[in-house]
């Protein structure tokens, strides 16, 4: 008798919409990482900072911590976009 693979992949039910944003990496770059208050969040941004710098040596990177994962203030959102170009937020567990 022979093996039958099933794939449960379902077809998505959502449209696919193309991601357009992006930053140019091309020169300098002004880049904020911000973790929440998660221990694991910030080890991981510390290795996603390390990586980033050896692939984008001239960006300069700024790092901010979130007090909870409630959402950045007003004026944090006011400061990051005033001070950088591009925001990787990550959230640990």
């Amino acid at each position: 008798m022979p093996v039958e693979y099933l794939d449960p992949t379902a077809e998505s039910g959502v449209e696919i919409e193309p991601y357009e944003l992006f930053a140019d990496t091309s020169g300098s770059l002004d880049l904020a990482l911000i973790a929440n208050s998660f221990p694991d969040g910030t080890r991981f941004m510390d290795k996603l900072e390390e990586v980033l710098a050896e692939l984008l040596p001239a960006a300069t990177i700024h790092r901010y911590q979130k007090p909870n994962v409630a959402h950045i203030t007003d004026e944090q959102l006011e400061t990051i976009s005033r001070e950088c170009d591009a925001v990787i937020s990550a959230w640990g567990h």
